[in-house]
């Protein structure tokens, strides 16, 4: 594996050699600026497709909504796509490990509630086994993204099942290509390099055009705490691909694929898992048809393959007793996935959003008790926009999922819009969202070969999964307020939600004793239940961005929420108070800078202890730190494809390195000949540096 990592980057080094010799040491400032700027207009973030699955102006959105350009994803400090999410208000990011991190927004983020639903050029990238995206196992690298779109809030209306508490949704092709070639080499502390290379090109074919990108790149990162290098390196290899067709308005057609393939650690409700050997590789068909000025047709197909080896770091134990040892297993996950979409304007008052979708999915493993589980999906929506006035836009909606393992859902949307100046908006929404239980939460059984009990070997073929899971819902109420002041430098949003969740899955784990003290294995309870009482979450968001002038820039959000249960007790795992604050001087020829601070309040969340794993949880007291994530370059710019920057990032806490996870330092075992965190990994300073040329 280091002879082809060492063969990635002499190729690499020698491309930027070669192409870095034309390059220019002078330029005119005033085109270059001139370019810039038609950068920020292609990229604006005053339109958005995701709120409503068509573009329309941010101020009439239904959907709390953020935007990420590729100015800012390539400025700022973050080298992952999990980091770069920090900047969102609202949103919780536990670092778990270098290649597994948790992403959620609002409330009830950890292992047993994946809410988020995450999109890659329409494509939902997600492993069905665990029901929620590996992050760094995904086939793109963060310098392949053009843009991200994040609904702040449930989104089942339009995209379904586990839109529940935010939509992420990526774009890696531009809408204006061009011919480029793109390198990044870049390495530092904790392990970290990464080794990155893009080409990307277009042609005019007949009255359209004809475009292209495909990158490959090679990603690698230790834990902090490990002591054995070798063994606990996460490694991914990836590569992302499209090749598109597009004439004008009437068609556009695209292929896509893209393949991971490496190494990790990932970490589930019951404990730490190597994950080696994995593939996860995709193809995408999508088509888009102009019908007639107002109406449009979409259609997409996708397969998707993951499988990997699965090693349990620890054993099952309760009571100072060992009970067993999980078996090493092998998965292999099929999905295929067809989408069908009509956009239709009907009226200068009304659009119309209409389409269906149907999946099926298969997950095969020796060591499962059924050895292959099968899901099946459908679905369709239908939204439409109303607009009866220049200063009224009313959204109302909904969808229908069906599935052959749960019960049909029904997700409605309503939202009005006032928009009384040009440059306002207030929101009123209502929103019901769902997700549906994964694989492992409703279907996995396993078989175990090495344990103490007889009793333990049936009770572990019918715990873990539960099929009578039911799917978690959201109602969600709204309030949001939007404006630009200052010739759009100066832009503001302010959101408030309450939210009430019902049929919350957990992993309920209560080991039973006898009259004897000792582990009542048939009586014991270890899987996967649906929680009989509600959770309540009210709260809000605000955001600022103020551009000082055309290259200051500074920024700001806050996340507040107060989370009860049934009795209004406050949950104490959730903190209350998020706030990120940042700053950036964009030079388009020379020096740059981009910072960002993010703080969370103090919280206390549950974590299992490797030696209790049939036990209660024991609280962790988490949170009152800082993280500051930055960059610091030097710009070269040629002309509008062709630049050269080198700097460095920084991750680094604000005084003691943290967890934002709960987890201890474990020493090796027989289950593992490695020493590192279990659970949540600390977040130490991580600071790399990194030659980034276009050309």
């Amino acid at each position: 594996m280091f002879q082809k990592i060492q063969l990635v980057f002499k190729c690499l080094v020698f491309v930027c050699m070669f192409f870095m010799a034309p390059i220019a040491s002078s330029q005119d400032e005033s085109g270059l600026e001139d370019e810039f700027a038609l950068l920020e207009e292609e990229l604006a973030a005053d339109e958005v497709e995701s709120a409503s699955k068509h573009r329309q102006s941010i101020f009439w959105s239904p959907s709390a909504i953020t935007v990420l350009q590729r100015e800012d994803i390539r400025s700022s400090g973050a080298v992952t796509i999990a980091d770069l999410l920090r900047r969102v208000p609202g949103f919780d990011i536990y670092e778990m490990k270098p290649s597994f991190p948790l992403v959620g927004a609002r409330a009830l983020t950890e292992p047993s509630n994946n809410l988020v639903l995450v999109l890659v050029d329409g494509r939902e990238a997600l492993m069905e086994l665990i029901g929620f995206p590996i992050w760094v196992g995904l086939t793109i690298d963060l310098e392949d993204i053009e843009r991200i779109e994040i609904i702040r809030g449930p989104g089942s209306t339009l995209f379904g099942a586990n839109a529940f508490a935010a939509v992420i949704n990526i774009t890696t092709m531009t809408e204006r290509p061009a011919s480029t070639r793109e390198i990044l080499i870049t390495g530092g502390e904790v392990g970290y390099h990464n080794l990155y290379g893009r080409v990307q090109n277009a042609w005019t074919l007949t009255e359209g055009t004809l475009s292209f990108g495909a990158s490959i790149g090679n990603y690698a990162r230790l834990s902090p705490s490990d002591k054995n290098a070798v063994e606990m390196l996460s490694q991914k290899i990836r590569s992302h691909g499209y090749l598109r067709y597009q004439l004008g308005n009437d068609l556009d057609v695209s292929l896509h694929g893209g393949v991971m393939t490496g190494d990790g650690y990932m970490y589930l409700v019951f404990g730490d898992f190597i994950d080696q050997n994995v593939l996860n590789h995709y193809i995408t068909v999508k088509t888009e048809i102009g019908l007639s000025d107002n109406l449009r047709l979409k259609a997409q197909v996708y397969h998707i393959r993951f499988s990997g080896d699965f090693h349990y770091r620890s054993t099952l134990r309760a009571f100072g007793q060992w009970l067993a040892n999980i078996p090493d297993f092998f998965v292999t996950s099929d999905t295929v996935d067809t989408q069908l979409q009509v956009d239709w304007r009907a009226s200068d008052w009304l659009h119309l959003v209409g389409g269906m979708n149907f999946r099926y999915n298969t997950m095969d493993s020796e060591t499962i008790t059924s050895r292959n589980l099968t899901e099946m999906r459908g679905a369709g929506f239908l939204q439409a926009q109303l607009q009866p006035w220049d200063i009224l836009q009313l959204t109302a909606g909904l969808r229908v999922d069906l599935n052959d393992r749960t019960d049909p859902a029904f997700s409605p949307r309503v939202a009005l819009v006032l928009r009384p100046t040009t440059e306002q908006a207030v929101r009123l929404s209502y929103g019901l969202a769902f997700r549906k239980p994964a694989f492992i939460e409703n279907q996995m059984h396993m078989k175990i070969d090495e344990y103490a009990f007889d009793a333990i070997v049936n009770k572990i073929a019918s715990a873990i999964g539960n099929e009578n899971l039911v799917n978690e819902q959201v109602h969600s109420i709204e309030v949001g307020w939007r404006a630009h002041f200052m010739d759009d430098r100066l832009k503001v949003s302010v959101e408030s939600f309450f939210n009430l969740y019902q049929n919350m899955i957990y992993f309920k784990r209560q080991m039973a004793l006898d009259s004897f003290g000792a582990p009542n294995i048939p009586d014991s309870d270890y899987q996967f239940e649906n929680a009989d009482g509600n959770v309540y979450a009210a709260g809000g968001e605000a955001e600022l961005s103020w551009s000082l002038s055309d290259r200051w820039r500074l920024w700001g959000n806050i996340g507040l929420r107060w989370v009860t249960d049934d009795d209004f007790v406050r949950l104490e795992s959730e903190p209350i108070l998020r706030t990120n604050l940042g700053g950036r001087w964009n030079s388009v020829w020379g020096i740059y800078i981009d910072l960002a601070l993010h703080y969370v309040s103090s919280y206390n969340m549950p974590m299992v202890l490797p030696d209790k794993t049939f036990e209660e949880t024991t609280d962790i007291g988490l949170g009152n730190r800082w993280l500051l994530i930055g960059r610091v370059g030097y710009r070269i710019i040629q002309d509008q494809t062709s630049q050269l920057e080198l700097g460095f990032t920084a991750r680094a806490p604000l005084g003691a390195p943290f967890r934002e996870y709960p987890g201890l330092e474990i020493e090796p075992s027989s289950r593992s000949t490695s020493s590192a965190d279990w659970a949540g990994e600390k977040l130490v300073r991580w600071i790399s540096f990194y030659l980034r040329g276009a050309f």
